[in-house]
């Protein structure tokens, strides 16, 4: 397994796209929202959610994020930092929904 990065030799500035992919499931989206105790409808009322304007579900945006955090390890962290990379500006332009 390849080495990740150490702290000097990140760019800033730099834009890191990860090869790794992922279908989000529902279960993904239960589990997660359940584990965090996140009561908000919107994950998991799917009634209530056909009255909003997605009429679906949204998978919990903190589970986005903890996907991302996943697939730096392998490609920029493994085995070099001790601690979680920080994150700027994160920003949710659309939802993500259970299948994508």
């Amino acid at each position: 397994m390849m080495r990740g990065l150490y702290f000097e030799e990140f760019e800033v500035g730099k834009h890191y796209k990860h090869s790794m992919t992922r279908t989000v499931t529902e279960m993904d989206n239960v589990m997660f929202t359940s584990l965090t105790m996140n009561i908000q409808p919107l994950h998991l009322d799917e009634e209530f959610c056909k009255t909003t304007i997605h009429k679906q579900r949204v998978v919990n945006s903190l589970f986005t994020v903890a996907l991302i955090g996943a697939f730096h390890v392998p490609e920029l962290t493994m085995g070099t930092t001790l601690g979680n990379l920080g994150y700027d500006k994160v920003k949710f332009p659309n939802p993500v929904f259970h299948g994508d």
